[in-house]
């Protein structure tokens, strides 16, 4: 019974030595040069031939978990393999750290291209394809609110990346197809006009909800720039509609056949994504990555 108590405990030692092992919900990624990210995952009862993988990012709150939690049932319901790594505040700090991809510190210095956060979601989709074994190299990307700021300017900053669908809902504002300062349009972007062929030859959901239409500030960040943001409409369902319209006349300048989509939501609840925006963005998923 001893030698049996001595195996148990060097067992539980060695497994504690472990600081990143992986459980059926939660694990560590670190299979690239920036910060380890937590990443939360929700399956479906069994994954099988046609499982496919979504990565989806969280909001403001930086509550991966949460949306996580938010997706179990489309996971299931969808047969979709559901991956969200959380961006960290210390890590990621401010609007500069994730909604705008880690690209620029606030004084607008350019951080170190392996580090910026996009750099992350190639290999943390490649690294999962793997590990789950999944039998299609077809996967998506999601994002609501912040997580929606960060998917929109991964689709125009990283054109070359390999997801199949991805989705971008509710947005607060744009990356604009203008020749306003970046982060609010093109100027000084880094991104040029073969980019912006290439992001718009991929599939790119714009997602808005009808009752999206709040018409104040929601952070300070917002409420220092809110004249400036106010030039993109008044609320972000009519910022959303501007912004896909400029898409589409830029698309034409730069002579590229244009495959974005947007869509809206007859949301009830505002800013709300649980209940009103996951399970719309599910079924999209279900039917592009097939």
């Amino acid at each position: 019974m001893m030698k049996f108590k001595l195996h148990a405990f060097l067992i539980l030692c060695l497994l504690t030595m472990i600081p990143f092992a992986f459980t059926d919900d939660q694990y560590q990624f670190e299979n690239w040069d920036g910060a380890k990210l937590s990443v939360f995952v929700t399956k479906p009862n069994k994954i099988n031939k046609s499982t496919r993988l979504v990565v989806v990012m969280h909001g403001r709150k930086r509550n991966a978990e949460e949306y996580r939690d938010q997706w179990s049932d489309s996971a299931k319901d969808l047969n979709l393999l559901v991956l969200v790594p959380e961006f960290s505040e210390q890590n990621f700090p401010q609007v500069w750290g994730f909604n705008y991809g880690n690209l620029k510190t606030a004084s607008l210095e350019p951080i170190d291209k392996s580090l910026n956060a996009f750099s992350a979601i190639e290999p943390l989709a490649n690294r999962a394809l793997k590990r789950f074994k999944l039998k299609s190299d077809n996967w998506g990307i999601y994002g609501h609110g912040a997580g929606a700021h960060f998917v929109h300017r991964y689709v125009l900053h990283h054109p070359e990346a390999s997801h199949t669908l991805a989705i971008a809902a509710n947005l607060g504002w744009y990356l604009s197809m203008t020749d306003q300062e970046w982060p609010f349009g093109l100027k000084n972007s880094g991104i040029n006009d073969n980019q912006l062929k290439k992001a718009f030859s991929r599939h790119f959901l714009l997602m808005l909800g009808r009752a999206d239409t709040s018409t104040k500030p929601n952070s300070p960040y917002v409420k220092d720039n809110w004249d400036t943001i106010n030039l993109q409409g008044k609320h972000r369902l009519e910022r959303g509609r501007n912004f896909f319209k400029s898409a589409i006349n830029k698309s034409k300048e730069v002579d590229q056949f244009f495959k974005w989509g947007m869509v809206e939501v007859p949301t009830t609840k505002g800013h709300s994504n649980t209940e009103q925006m996951v399970p719309y963005a599910a079924e999209m998923f279900y039917a592009r990555l097939k």
